[in-house]
């Protein structure tokens, strides 16, 4: 289960895997990550579990 301190917007993350937010999202969308990982929070910013974060730290390092 999530721990909701342990949630991060877009730009966080994008800056995390040092790619552009918009690849992110993209990317993100390909992975088809469930609710619990991914949810819209306002146009074009998404909130990310820690594990959707890890998942898209592995599959960035391709």
């Amino acid at each position: 289960m999530s721990d909701v301190r342990k949630v991060f917007i877009t730009k966080e993350v994008a800056e995390i895997l040092e790619i552009n937010p918009s690849y992110l999202l993209r990317l993100a969308k390909l992975m088809k990550f469930s609710s619990s990982e991914m949810r819209e929070a306002g146009k074009r910013n998404y909130l990310f579990s820690e594990e959707a974060v890890e998942k898209l730290k592995r599959r960035n390092k391709k």
